[in-house]
Formats: C-alpha cells, sequence, structure tokens
C-alpha cells in the first residue's frame, strides 16, 4: 500500500481540487482519494490532499509528473509501524521536496 500526498498553496486551491477531480475520474488504480486539506495536519508542511494506492507499478507515478503541475507530491509505502522511515528514507518526491515534520511521526 502506498499513499501520495499532493501539496498546494491555498491560493492554487482550485488546482488540486481539479487534479483531485482527475485522479477520480481517470485513475481507478487509485482505492481512495481524500478531499483537500487547507491546513497544517500531522506532519505535513503545507496544505495537501492524500490517496491511496496498492502499488506503484501501474504507472500512477509517471502520471502524477505529468498531471501535478507545479505542486509538489510525496509518495510513501506504507509499511506499518516505521512512519518516519516512510516519511522519508523510503519516500519519493514529485516536484520540489519539501520534507515533512518527522518528530510527528512514530518510528
Amino acid at each position: 500500500m502506498y499513499h501520495g500526498h499532493v501539496y498546494f498553496a491555498l491560493r492554487n486551491a482550485e488546482q488540486a481540487e481539479a487534479l483531485r477531480q482527475k485522479i477520480i475520474t481517470e485513475r481507478k488504480d487509485v482505492l481512495e482519494v481524500f478531499p483537500l486539506v487547507q491546513r497544517l495536519v500531522g506532519p505535513h508542511k503545507m496544505p495537501m490532499f492524500e490517496m491511496h494506492f496498492a502499488n506503484k507499478d501501474s504507472g500512477i507515478v509517471e502520471w502524477l509528473e505529468k498531471e501535478r503541475g507545479d505542486m509538489s507530491v510525496l509518495i510513501h509505502p506504507v509499511t506499518g509501524g516505521e512512519e518516519t522511515l516512510d516519511h522519508t528514507v523510503r519516500a519519493i518526491w514529485l516536484g520540489r521536496e519539501l520534507g515533512v515534520f518527522e518528530e510527528t511521526l512514530s518510528s
């Protein structure tokens, strides 16, 4: 299982919502897409929306790279119990790497 977090500036919430709708419409390999979170939450350093997908082999990473515009995307595995490693060492970034607030994660 993987999580993808698409980060956006508040002034670009409309662009983020358009991408979210495009994911819902076009990407049947994405298991769940959550609403925009227009504030800081958890380890995230910008407003974002989250999606879950089973694996990276379906072309989702390449598709997101093409469709994300100037938004940054964090993609990380969910290994269970190793959140810090999942969000840092095991993570990949599309666009500018923003990092995460590691102190909010469990080891």
